[in-house]
């Protein structure tokens, strides 16, 4: 494809030809060079192109040409190549007078706005073209960019398909070094795009039309001087096509050799210049369906076939894998037991919901077993990937006003509709009183007997024990013949982008402009328990033989619910969903065995919630870039500057559901996504900024180029007040085939507006309790967690040698946001080398160190975490200001509340190298004249060497380096042969295998993991793809993802591959260069 591209590059056909050479070069076009007289600005770029092709073509500059080819395979490090491309070029025999070029490019890389004719930025940028996206077969851009290993931590359509965070479902997010989407800046065209996830700054890479990139460059460190906020990781710059002619028309499918998940994907791009050049509009849309993958689509991971990790039961300091791993309180069908419990198989369970003998398994700890009547672990599965379909329309266009005066703009409307199954809903310790009918016959004979298996451990009835009349049971149950879960998520994304570009003098250019985006999000949860419901439907008696809501008869019966308090029944909420009464529409529930219930009951007490968000963001953005000369200039050349300024406003508005913004008036959750309070607000930053560029020697024997670059911005926050970011560069060129590279940089991010602002949302989470005597021992500190579980324990008067907390149930929480938040600062570092070997043409490399430390880092803690950390480190601490135990009720000093909120306590520290190379092998080069085709090959590579996070100041730092989802080392191969009409490619992924545990685990207790489990499999994945031109414009391809099929390690169900496995793909492109027979201008 390539070569063919290249060998249409005649003198008469120039429009589309040299611009594709140019940007498989990362050149461009902005000015003329001093002494050539100033024209129309579309005459003078179109005339460039012809003569520059002509030098190019002419006898005897068949290196020029090579040179011009071989620039495309060096986009990898393009920041380090291009003035070695430049040079190469300038330096061949000179063509006869007519065709010598008027025009010098601008080399302009992500990193900088400074535009000179030679200058290259030094930092570290990988470019990956749309022709590498092309090869993959991929129809997402995340899924194909987290095979670089800068980018390898991504959150990709799998990661979303979670019942904690339904909001991510659909949603493709970069992570750049493992630091974090909100740390990683989105740009397009060098401009900021509204976010996507509500509050946050990150960026839905969905909402980029796949088939407009030109290319993506990644940055690595702050950037935050030249581009603002946000990007202390780094940058990732989507590059749109803005010169497009013709039409490309691609459709494809995909489909997995197991099944499920298959692709729909096909892109429309029409594009046109008019009025001599002087214009052009681009139109694109493009239309992508991913089918949901479902548990049940793989074997490995189907109910009963799934293997957890689960604490030995001959040594519970180990973890083994096993099958049907069960829990020992709960089922399907209900379990009845007593209210004294444990975490073990003794925990008093004695019967099922239909009053058969619960069968006891082989206990595996935390509350689990293996065998047993319990339910089973692997059917709470998710979806393994949830379903996405989306569509773009984009609309890009620019035309020259007059020959210094360019206007450009760009319109794009997204929308994506993602859905996935979730769990069920369950109940835990709910009371039955002793007149409900539907207690099986057997249970409430025992229940009724004193001291029977439903008394109190002091041999009382369980009624007596909350308060209540009688004898009653305790009904533990998932829900599952309830129906499951779902999720609906639906974003719209509206960006649109107007500017004036041009050049005030030779030397002088400006450009402003002005972007606007809003993002909406509408999320359905269906199929959702509605509290007050479902306890007046199952507070059932017998009214004329038949069995009726308790409510029905007595509108002032209010049901007990659950006896520990997560859903323990204010008179407050009863009836805040109906009318109790005659009327209700109440119908008994029976929970006593599986299927036992009506449609029409269950859809009483199952329900639907609709949430929705709105972002919106507004940029304006001016500044003016050029040179000195006309004014002075250094023995080395002219100084490059760069003065602008930007204002930019973001705001978000999340409103829950009418039924949680109820439960939050109430103070009780009336469905099991709790309660939440709205999420409203915004921040501006007006900025200033500035670039500088020096070139220090040219053209010496030990230096054809050295430059020193600075950057600075100003900005002024109107949460958190002033903050400076800036930026120093060195650049050495000791020759046209090495150079030296360094940057060191002070990037900052400011809180956003969830960060700040987020309204007091309930939350839950199951956690470990420190206190508890199983767990006393362990953590970093065991005497200092002893020391602190004793003060508090003994200050509710309990023994701390004696305390266990015996509940396995969510414990509720509050998430909040901190109006007090400061922006995080990241001091970041880079230094290395590019290489373009003379004696070995088309073969470019570079090796690049980086280093990143963030401080003050905007940190929210898992409430395992929070806990954790109030008993780790020394008192006080600011964790443990953040839960609460009770003083009293059925298991006093059990940790009955937490909350999370952010808070600028954290660290991050990490270092690596990256290695990238690129070879583009022509055998005419080299004097073989048989036709065998081209040869291209390129790798990546990343060695991790650190990644530490520090939870707060004191705190042993975490070392995450070589765990799941960071390996030491990951790369990429990746090799394409051209022949003719004939283009063939193969790609290696590997990263290496990873530890289970961190390191404080595994020094604490070596033998966590059985020796076969230590670590996560490596990832070795195989791809291979062919396309086949059958004439000039058409093209079939196809290929295959993981041939080899590896398949997720045991016990993952995502790592270190995806659950789709082989996958295959085939499709068709059609390519025409010219609209003319639909020409409208």
């Amino acid at each position: 494809m390539r070569r063919k591209a290249a060998s249409r590059c005649g003198i008469d056909d120039t429009r589309t030809c040299l611009r594709r050479l140019f940007v498989m070069m990362g050149l461009r076009f902005v000015h003329p060079t001093p002494n050539v007289a100033r024209s129309k600005l579309s005459q003078r770029r179109h005339f460039a192109k012809r003569q520059f092709v002509k030098q190019a073509s002419a006898p005897g500059n068949r290196s020029t040409m090579i040179s011009l080819k071989s620039a495309l395979f060096t986009t990898s490090i393009i920041s380090g190549v291009a003035f070695a491309t430049v040079a190469a070029a300038q330096t061949q025999p000179a063509a006869p007078a007519e065709a010598q070029p008027t025009t010098v490019s601008d080399i302009v890389v992500t990193g900088s706005r400074i535009r000179l004719p030679d200058y290259v930025a030094p930092n570290p940028v990988q470019s990956i073209t749309s022709e590498d996206f092309d090869r993959s077969g991929q129809t997402n851009l995340t899924n194909f960019l987290t095979e670089v290993p800068a980018l390898s931590g991504s959150l990709t359509l799998q990661d979303g398909a979670d019942t904690s965070t339904p909001g991510l479902a659909g949603l493709n997010l970069l992570n750049l070094r493992n630091l974090g989407t909100t740390r990683t800046l989105v740009l397009v065209n060098g401009r900021r795009h509204v976010a996507s996830n509500p509050g946050t700054a990150a960026v839905d890479v969905n909402a980029i039309p796949v088939a407009l990139v030109e290319r993506t460059e990644v940055l690595t460190g702050g950037a935050s001087a030249v581009y603002g906020a946000d990007g202390v990781s780094g940058v990732v710059n989507f590059i749109l096509k803005d010169d497009f002619e013709g039409i490309d028309f691609r459709a494809q499918t995909g489909w997995s050799d197991e099944g499920g998940g298959e692709n729909y994907f096909g892109t429309l791009v029409l594009g046109q210049n008019f009025n001599e050049g002087r214009g052009n509009v681009t139109l694109a849309l493009e239309y992508n369906r991913d089918e949901a993958l479902k548990f049940t689509d793989r074997s490995y991971t189907r109910p009963g076939n799934r293997f957890i990790f689960i604490a030995d039961p001959d040594d519970q300091t180990r973890r083994i894998l096993a099958n049907d791993v069960r829990y020992t309180d709960t089922s399907p069908g209900g379990s009845v037991y007593t209210n004294f419990f444990t975490s073990t198989t003794e925990s008093g369970v004695t019967f099922l919901g239909d009053g058969s003998l619960f069968q006891d398994g082989i206990f595996a700890g935390g509350f689990t077993m293996i065998g047993g009547s319990g339910s089973r672990l692997d059917d709470f599965n998710d979806d393994l990937l949830p379903g996405l379909e989306r569509g773009t329309v984009a609309l890009n266009a620019r035309y020259d006003l007059t020959s210094n005066l360019r206007a450009f703009g760009e319109l794009k409307y997204t929308n994506s509709e993602s859905q996935f199954t979730a769990q069920p809903s369950y109940v835990y310790g709910l009371f039955i009183s002793e007149d409900n009918p539907f207690i099986p016959a057997n249970v409430l004979a025992d229940a009724r007997t004193p001291g029977g298996f439903a008394s109190t451990p002091t041999g009382g009835p369980v009624g007596e024990a909350y308060g209540l009349p009688g004898a009653g049971v305790l009904l533990a149950r998932d829900n599952f013949d309830l129906g499951r879960q779902r999720y609906d998520i639906t974003r719209e994304t509206y960006r649109g982008v107007v500017g004036l570009e041009g050049s005030l003098t030779d030397n002088l250019n400006f450009e402003m402009s002005y972007v606007y985006g809003r993002a909406e999000q509408e999320q359905l949860a269906s199929n959702v328990l509605i509290n007050d419901r479902f306890f007046a439907a199952t507070d059932v008696i017998s009214s004329g033989g038949q069995p009726v809501c308790r409510s029905n008869i007595d509108p002032t019966a209010v049901p007990f619910g659950d006896v520990f308090g997560q859903f323990a029944f204010p008179e407050r909420a009863f009836g805040a969903t109906f009318t109790p009464g005659a009327n209700s529409g109440c119908l008994p529930l029976n929970l006593f065995g599986e299927n036992q219930n009506s449609q029409e009951a269950i859809d009483w007490v199952m329900g639907e919630y609709t949430s929705t968000a709105q972002l919106e963001q507004h940029v304006v953005n001016a500044f003016i870039s050029g040179d000195t000369t006309g004014m002075f200039q250094l023995p080395a050349g002219p100084i490059g500057f760069v003065l602008g300024a930007e204002y930019r406003k973001e705001s978000s508005d999340s409103r829950p559901s009418d039924i949680q913004l109820q439960a939050d008036a109430l103070e009780y959750p009336l469905t099991g996504v709790g309660r939440a309070s709205r999420t409203q607000g915004s921040f501006d930053v007006t900025e200033a900024f500035a670039e500088i560029s020096i070139p220090v020697l040219r053209d010496l024997p030990f230096a054809q180029a050295v430059d020193l670059s600075a950057a600075y911005r100003y900005s002024d926050y109107s949460t958190s007040g002033g903050a400076d970011t800036w930026n120093v560069n060195a650049r050495w060129a000791f020759d046209s085939t090495l150079a030296v590279r360094g940057t060191v940089a002070r990037a900052v991010r400011a809180p956003n507006v969830v960060n700040l602002f987020q309204g007091r949302q309930q939350t839950f989470s199951a956690f470990a309790d420190p206190c508890s005597q199983q767990n006393l021992t362990l953590g970093e500190n065991p005497a200092l967690r002893q020391q602190n579980c004793a003060t508090d324990l003994a200050a509710l008067g309990i023994d701390p040698t004696t305390y266990n907390n015996t509940s396995s149930e969510s414990i509720g929480g509050f998430i909040q946001g901190n109006p007090d938040l400061q922006p995080e600062t990241a001091d970041t570092y880079t230094v290395g080398f590019v290489a373009t070997p003379v004696d070995i043409p088309g073969l470019s490399f570079s090796v690049d160190y980086y280093n990143i430390e963030i401080s003050d880092a905007i940190q929210s803690y898992a409430a395992q975490t929070i806990v954790n950390n109030c008993y780790d480190l020394e008192r006080p601490n600011p964790f443990c200001d953040l839960i609460g135990r009770a003083s009293g009720g059925t298991n006093p000093g059990r940790i009955n509340s937490f909350s999370q909120i952010p808070g600028n306590l954290a660290s991050y520290k990490t270092s690596g190298w990256d290695f990238n190379a690129r070879y583009r092998f022509d055998p005419a080069a080299f004097g073989i004249e048989r036709e065998i085709g081209t040869f291209e090959f390129s790798a990546v590579a990343n060695l991790l060497d650190r990644l530490t996070f520090v939870e707060v100041s004191g705190a042993t730092p975490r070392e995450d380096s070589n765990l799941e989802g960071a390996p030491r080392f990951t790369a990429s191969f990746d090799a394409t042969w051209n022949w003719r009409a004939l283009s063939v490619n193969y790609g290696f992924n590997y990263f290496n295998d990873v530890y289970r545990a961190g390191r404080v685990n595994r020094a604490a207790n070596p033998n966590l993991f059985a020796p076969e489990y230590r670590k996560l499999d490596a990832r070795e994945t195989h791809d291979v793809r062919v396309s086949y031109n059958i004439n000039d414009g058409v093209s079939v391809f196809g290929g295959v993802n993981n041939f080899t099929n590896q398949r997720p390690g045991p016990g993952s169900e995502s790592y270190p591959v995806n659950a789709l496995g082989r996958y295959f793909f085939v499709g068709a492109r059609m390519r025409l260069d010219a609209l003319s027979s639909i020409n409208p201008f």
